[in-house]
């Protein structure tokens, strides 16, 4: 037998490997729910005894610190328990600059698009937005703070994070069992991962987006990047002055235009492999796994949670 030959493993021993990313995943969601529901019953029911403390300031620090604290333990322990190591994952597969800004062009205009559509869920099932009138204010130094931790938040930190968790990881995991699969897969549980509809269905398609990205060139540092930039993208866009914003539409019309240019010369190679992405046997396994239902069942609750 070769070194590279393939293992055979039992239905139950994949259950057991997927729910070793699982339970990670759990303490993943269960900790941003328990924030976002805590911001919400706080503005609800005891705004008034906390009036004297910044919310936003606590909200924003809890966030950094979840989100280190899931990737540096929970996944950090899974993967080594799945002997998942992504060292390899991590190389740099030196793209030239224009297939780069080809991905990143892409990904910000398939971005742009979803999103417009999931923002219907805000008309049709009344769910909440969230807005900060203090980002883009650098008039205090509090508002200062709030907007230097919600950069290095949703700009560096989130990218990174989930790109090491749900590509890094669960997408190299679930690639063992068909590489399309894991393409698929963790787009899926990415977007159960989100806390709303709206929020969910472009996780679901930017992360499919990124996850071919990865399986395109075996690493996850070309995903980082184009999550970065959309990040930065989207943040410029809620920053910008109002007398402004002119600048980003046409900022958007560029991006869509050499979205549509670097499509047409295949800068980017769209011939992906398709192998096991509609396999019943995987999905049965995943879907069936215990701590992939559990996350299923919290993203229903959130969602529900969202509505009301």
């Amino acid at each position: 037998m070769t070194e590279n030959a393939p293992v055979v493993i039992t239905t139950k021993q994949a259950r057991q490997q997927i729910n070793h990313l699982g339970r990670s995943l759990i303490i993943y969601i269960v900790l941003f729910s328990l924030l976002q529901a805590s911001g919400r019953l706080t503005e609800l029911y005891a705004s008034d005894a906390l009036e004297n403390v910044d919310t936003d300031m606590v909200t924003l620090v809890a966030s950094i610190v979840f989100i280190l604290f899931v990737t540096l333990i929970p996944f950090t322990i899974s993967a080594k328990k799945l002997k998942l190591d992504i060292k390899d994952y991590l190389k740099d597969p030196r793209l030239r600059i224009d297939r780069t800004i080809a991905l990143i062009c892409i990904g910000i205009g398939l971005s742009l698009v979803v999103t417009s559509i999931s923002t219907l869920f805000y008309f049709f099932f009344h769910t909440e937005s969230i807005s900060y009138d203090w980002l883009g204010s650098f008039n205090t130094a509090e508002n200062i703070t709030k907007n230097i931790l919600y950069f290095v938040f949703f700009v560096i930190l989130e990218p990174l994070c989930d790109e090491y968790i749900f590509r890094g990881l669960i997408q190299r995991q679930l690639g063992h069992y068909g590489r399309y699969f894991g393409v698929i897969a963790s787009a899926v549980l990415y977007a159960i991962s989100r806390t709303n509809l709206v929020d969910a269905l472009p996780a679901f398609v930017v992360g499919w987006y990124l996850s071919l990205i990865t399986l395109r060139y075996h690493s996850i540092r070309p995903g980082i990047k184009v999550h970065l930039a959309l990040s930065l993208f989207l943040w410029i866009v809620e920053i910008i002055p109002g007398n402004m914003i002119w600048l980003i539409t046409i900022f958007i019309v560029l991006i869509y235009i050499f979205a549509g240019l670097f499509i047409f010369q295949k800068r980017v190679d769209t011939g992906m492999v398709r192998y096991g992405a509609t396999e019943g046997k995987l999905w049965k396994i995943l879907l069936t796994s215990p701590t992939i239902i559990a996350c299923i069942v919290l993203f229903v609750l959130n969602i529900m949670f969202s509505l009301v």
